[in-house]
Formats: C-alpha cells, structure tokens, sequence
C-alpha cells in the first residue's frame, strides 16, 4: 500500500501568529467538535481517518465516554485489552480497568475543556494543541495533534502521571507494572510522528517518577503524533504449563503449543512477536497435548511429537504434527513406532530428529527412533543402555554426538549418529539425576542443572565435575546461555520460613560463580519455558498471563564481554554506544539507555566529568566559580515549574545535588519555563510561551482566554468590562478574529457545495 500523501494546501500553520493565536483562543460557535476534526483532517489528510474513523466509535456515557461495546459488565470484561473510560473534563482522570478488575489511573498533563466528539474519536484542548482518542484493536491510541512551533529541538510536548502502577522503560517504550507483583500490565509506545510536511518524525518516550514524557523534534513544524496504550504482552492463554516454545527463523518469533493451564490439555497455540511485544493465536494443533517436544527442522517448520492427548486420562500417544509458520497450519504426519511422554527429541547435523526415552502405560523407556522429515518415515534406532525419563539431551557441537543424562539416575550415554550407538559416558558426581536443564558452554562444554545442584560436563574428557553450589536449590528450573556466555537460571526456590522466591542467577563458566540477577515478577514453576531470543534477551513464559523478558541491558559489566550483543558504557550494559558527549548509560532512571546525564552532575550525583555542562569540579568543590556564584543552573521541572540554581555556599566547599530539596520551584504560570536556560519566560511570542489556559496578546503577555459571550462568542471578563486594560482589548480583538475566520470558512464551503446539497 502506497504510503499515504499530502496535498499542497494551506494549513491553519501558516497564518499570520496574530490570527493563529486567534483561532485557537477563539474557540466559539458551533460544533466545536466538526471544528477539530476539519483541522485534522486539513492538516494531515493522509492520516486523518485513522484517527477519526476507528472501527469503534466512542459515545457519552454517565462517567465519561466510553466503546458502545464496553458498557458496565460488557464483553470487553474478559477480554484481553483493557476497558478504557474517558473523562468528561480533559483534566480528568483516564481510568484503564484490566480483566481482573484493576484500575490504572492516568492524567494528561496540559489537557482541559469539555471532552467533545470528533466523529468517531473523543477531543480535548490540551497546551499547544489537541488530543484524539481513538480505539485499536488492543486498546487505545492518543493522537497528539501540535501546534507549529511546539516539537522542534526535542522538547517535551506531552506528559502523563500514572496512579495505580508502577513505570519501567522498556527499550523504546514504557511499561507500566503491577503494583504489588511487578508484572508489566500496559505498555506504551510512540511508533509513528509525522511532521505537517509529509515526512517522519522520531518520537521518544522516557519515565520520570510517576511521569511519562513524550518529546518530539519537527523542526517546528506542526505534528501528529499517536502513542499507544496497549496491554504489555499479554498472553491468549493463561499460565501455560507443560507446553513448548520454539524459536522460529528467520522471523524471530516464538511459537507457544499446547500445555495446560488447569485441565484438559490445551490444543490452543499462539505466536510471540519480540518486535511488538504482541501475543497472537494461531491455527490450533490437531489435539490438545502435554509433556509433547517441539523441534524446529531445518526448513523451519516445528516438529510435535508425542505427548499426553486431551481426554486419553494418563496414556501417552504416538501421534506426531508438523506446523508450517507460512500457511499457519498443522498437518498430521507418520505417527512413532511408540507412544511415549516425557522424553526428549534432538535435531541431528544430517536434519533428521532422534527421539529417546520417555514413558508410557507401563513405565520408562530406553527406547529410541529416528525421524526423517524428507520422506515423512520413522525408523528404530539402538536402544539407551538406560531408561529414562524427564531426562535432558542435547548436541555436543564438538562431536556432533547427542548427550543424554539423568531421568532419575546419575548416569550419562552418548548416541553417535554415524555409527548409530550408544556408549556409556562418565556418571555424574553428586545428586540424584532429576536433572532438569541442559545448556551449551562457549568451551564446548555443557552445564546440567537440577534440584540438588550443578556440574559441567566436558566432553574430551567425557567426566562430570561439580559447579561451586548454587545460591539456592530449585524445583522447575530453565537455564539458558547468554550471548555474553553466562547462564541464567530461573524457577522456584523454596524455603520454609520464606516460601516460593522469584529471584533467578546467573552463572559465569570462567569464574565457576553464581551470583544473583535481577529478580521476575512472579515465581517460574511447574514446567515453564525460557527461549533466548535474536537479540539475547530470555522469554520466560509460564504460571501467568504476564510472560517476561530478560535482559542483560542495565546490568554492571567491566568490558563488552560482558554484555554479549550489546556494549559496556560506564560500567552497564548499554543498548548502544553513547555517541553524544555527556550522555551516559548509568542513570539509575534509565539504565541501559543513553540519557543526558544533569547539568552539571554525573550519574552517580556527583560532579559532571571535565568537559561537560557542570560548573562543579571532578572533586565537588565549587573551586570552579566564587562564593555565592551559580554552581547547578536553574531547570524546568516541568512545563510551567523553575528550580531555582544552586549556589556555591563557599570556597572549597561541595555543591548541593541538583535534587535538592533546598531548591526552590517557581511557578512560572501565566508563562511557560523556558527549557533553554530553566528560568520562566517573562514575554511571549507565540501560544507556546504561555501555560495552559493562557494566550499570548499582542502586547506580549500571556492572558486569559476569553471567558463571556459578547456577539455570539465567549470572551473574558476584562474584555467585558467597560474601560478594558490593553490586554483585555487584545483578547476580544482575537476573539472577534477568530469568530471572522470561522464565518469566512463557513462561507466558503457554502460557496463551494453543489447545487442541491443541504
């Protein structure tokens, strides 16, 4: 589809700033609501019906505005997105209900007036210009349309303060999360700003306390930006347990199958896009299924063999699909010569798949079969010297030989596929063999997992050794390599005096360490699944509907070794290199992204390094600047709030942090502060050096809006006011500009309509 166009047409930005500022305080007359959406959609005609033309139209509602379909008690209260309700009043509140009833509270800062419908979306005035909500089919969009003048230099054009959840970054978006188990529940993102010109603009997105700020440079021109308020990678199928998860290439996606979340099996599968953080059903397997294997073949299609069938109470089954991620559809194949659960199925150099072991009816099995996908045949292959079951397997790079160990038993066998045997191996030193997790080493050697511990196997040696002892001992364990070669372990801990534990650790194989990482959100058990990722991060799902991401990003490294794909900036993991001066990885809002560090201060709060904007020295005195001179400017704490400076209280002596209470905050209202030198602006230019609610007249000042009806149009009380002040004079002389314009708008649609139209 051919990216959408823009007509050379003279848009409300090119006017005069007089009559601008006119408009825009002017806004009287009839249907205002026709009003916002016919400068939209002169404005930016590409992209108007997006925002104004939603499949779902939102209507009044006794609190607010709401879908037609989300009434109290409607089908969007089991539905995956939220139930959105917005406010009468732009200042309001936005209420976000999630499925199990939680309510997040959100307030656009800047927004007012009476909420108004725009066609099918809701408008509210809002400082330097106007917000649209529109629904998606997820959630909810904010298109934000601004002013010309309003996003140039990537200032902050937009902010919203959230009650009820916590904030997190998350690479270009935000995650809002659960208060009390820190699962993320909303996700907000700003993927598309275009300018008035036609051409993209970047959009960014960063967390502030409880504040989300939005920043946008178009070079002044006007903008249509739409940030996203959508649920934070929610599954379709709650707390999978059991199922598999399986790495699709070339796309990057994960293919989630079968499982239970509560009984029966499931049949259900869905598919984990890492660019979007977006869960979506796909074509169910042939049977609901449990304890099953998922193999990606070499073609790319997913192998799913075995497994407990729905409704076959305990018996395993023979039966075996294949999943085309092309045509989203599951085909039947050639069923094992066995049934069997539990047991492990490993991918061969010469692309066929070696299933050993597992159970059925009766009990564990030492058999084996190999599987052909070229010609769609299972064949016998030489049976294990040992039953086993809920054992681990995997490929010995080094050899091409598969490693199968534990299931109950300390013991470890080879299978060659050249040669087609099995050949015992060294026995594993301590534990019981309910082993759990198998992974591969950068040495080439393999770490093995389980309730009781850890030991690595090296396999020139074909002996077992013991790890230094974990910081706790699991149940329901994952262990997954990292790009950087350390392991990440993740399940249940349990202690008596604490219960179940969601903390997870790392291993590094060079060292022989376990150190802790940072903790999930919620306690990993019964059977879940951790996938490493293109881009290294770990996808663990299981026990909710909330999956997680681990990432290394924000971690402390000491070299680019220690931070796999991604770069070591002062001292964290960096998403990128910092290629600005006095941008820094380390700030403890934003670890992991580089952010301006303060002026004048570092991210650890001490003084800016040389070379930066700090008037501190590198030791914290003031020795830089006199007795009594500025130490750390003064900053915009918001749109319309200075922090006054911090003075040097004397020679040799530690400036105060830039986050000192003693700072004084100024409010700057009727002006805006001036984000360039922190101060409050005193004169105007334009409607953006003025707060919210104030205009600029033609003296300079920033005013009031017109507030009464004079001719039809509502002005302010000191231009109602007989013997009114200049600025009073000011505000009628632009509300009766305003009211010229839409009468000459009006005129000339009527003078441009075909004759017979009403």
């Amino acid at each position: 589809m051919a990216a959408p166009s823009f007509r050379s047409r003279r848009s409300p930005a090119a006017l005069s700033p007089s009559l601008a500022a006119a408009l825009l305080l002017g806004g009287c007359g009839a249907e205002p609501e026709e009003t916002a959406a016919a400068a939209l959609r002169l404005r930016f005609p590409g992209h108007a019906d997006a925002v104004l033309s939603a499949q779902e139209a939102f209507a009044p509602a006794v609190d607010g505005f709401r879908l037609a379909a989300t009434a109290p008690g409607g089908p969007w209260a089991q539905a995956a997105r939220p139930e959105v309700v917005l406010p009468h009043d732009g200042g309001g509140a936005i209420l976000f209900r999630l499925a199990d009833g939680r309510e997040i509270r959100v307030r656009e800062l800047g927004a007012a007036g009476e909420g108004l419908l725009a066609e099918r979306a809701v408008s509210y005035r809002r400082a330097g210009g106007t917000s649209f909500w529109t629904a998606t089919e997820r959630g909810v969009e904010e298109w934000l349309l601004l002013d010309e003048g309003v996003a140039r230099g990537g200032d902050v054009v937009a902010a919203w303060e959230v009650e009820g959840a916590a904030l997190r970054p998350r690479d270009a978006a935000v995650e809002l999360l659960d208060e009390e188990s820190g699962a993320p529940v909303l996700r907000v993102t700003a993927p598309r700003a275009h300018a008035a010109s036609g051409r993209p603009v970047a959009p960014a997105l960063r967390v502030r306390g409880a504040r989300i700020e939005l920043s946008v440079d178009a070079g002044g021109e006007a903008a249509l930006v739409d940030p996203a308020w959508e649920p934070a990678g929610r599954m379709n199928v709650a707390g999978r347990r059991g199922h598999t998860a399986t790495l699709l290439l070339p796309s990057g996606k994960v293919l989630v199958a079968g499982g239970y979340g509560g009984f029966p099996e499931l049949a259900r599968a869905e598919l984990y896009d890492p660019a979007d953080d977006t869960w979506s059903l796909v074509a169910p397997m042939r049977a609901g299924r449990i304890y099953h294997t998922a193999t990606r073949l070499k073609d790319g299609h997913v192998l799913v063999v075995g497994g407990r069938l729905q409704s076959s109470a305990m018996t395993p089954v023979d039966a075996v699909e294949l999943y085309d991620p092309v045509t989203n559809t599951w085909t039947g194949r050639a069923p094992m010569a066995e049934s069997r659960r539990a047991h492990t199925a490993t991918l061969l150099p010469n692309g066929k798949v070696l299933v050993a072991g597992g159970s059925n009816a009766i009990g564990r099995l030492s058999s084996a079969e190999l599987y052909d996908p070229a010609t769609n045949t299972w064949v016998p292959a030489a049976p294990m010297h040992v039953a086993r079951e809920r054992h681990v397997a995997a490929l010995v790079q080094t050899s091409g030989k598969v490693l199968v160990a534990g299931g109950a038993t300390p013991s470890a066998e080879l299978y060659d596929p050249d040669k087609g045997t099995w050949t015992l191996t060294g026995s594993m030193t301590g534990g019981d063999g309910y082993l759990q997790a198998l992974a591969e080493l950068r040495n080439g050697e393999l770490l093995a997992v389980g309730e009781s511990g850890a030991e690595r196997y090296d396999p020139t040696a074909g002996t077992w050794s013991p790890t230094s002892r974990m910081i706790g001992d699991r149940d329901a364990l994952s262990a997954t390599t990292l790009y950087n070669g350390k392991v990440l372990v993740a399940g249940q801990v349990y202690a008596a005096e604490t219960g179940a534990s969601r903390n997870a650790e790392l291993y590094d194989p060079e060292a022989d360490t376990w150190t802790p990482t940072a903790p999930t959100n919620v306690v990993y058990r019964d059977e879940h699944s951790a996938t490493r990722l293109l881009n290294g991060e770990v996808l663990l799902v299981g026990s909710t509907v909330y999956p997680e991401r681990y990432t290394i990003v924000g971690a402390a490294c000491a070299s680019d070794d220690d931070c796999g794909l991604v770069a070591c900036v002062d001292g964290v993991c960096c998403e990128s290199r910092c290629s600005e001066p006095c941008h820094t990885c380390a700030m403890p809002s934003s670890l992991g992204r580089c952010v301006r560090q303060p002026k004048g201060w570092d991210a650890r709060g001490e003084c800016a390094r040389e070379g930066c904007d700090g008037a501190c020295d590198g030791g914290g005195a003031c020795s830089a600047v006199p007795k009594g001179g500025v130490c750390v400017p003064a900053e915009c704490s918001d749109e319309t709030h200075s922090m006054t400076p911090v003075h040097c209280p004397a020679d040799g002596a530690r400036c105060a942090g830039p986050s000192s209470e003693a700072r004084e905050v100024v409010d700057c209202a009727p002006y805006q502060c001036d984000q360039a030198s922190g101060a409050c602006k005193d004169r105007c230019g334009s409607l953006r050096d003025c707060a919210l609610g104030h205009g600029c007249d033609f003296s300079g000042h920033c005013v009031l809006p017109p507030s009464e009806v004079i001719s039809g149009c509502r002005v302010g009380p000191a231009a109602a006011a007989a013997g009114a002040s200049r600025r009073g004079l000011g505000a009628v002389a632009l509300a009766l500009l305003a009211v010229a314009q839409r009468r000459a708008s009006a005129s000339r649609r009527k003078a441009t309509r075909p004759r017979g139209d009403s």
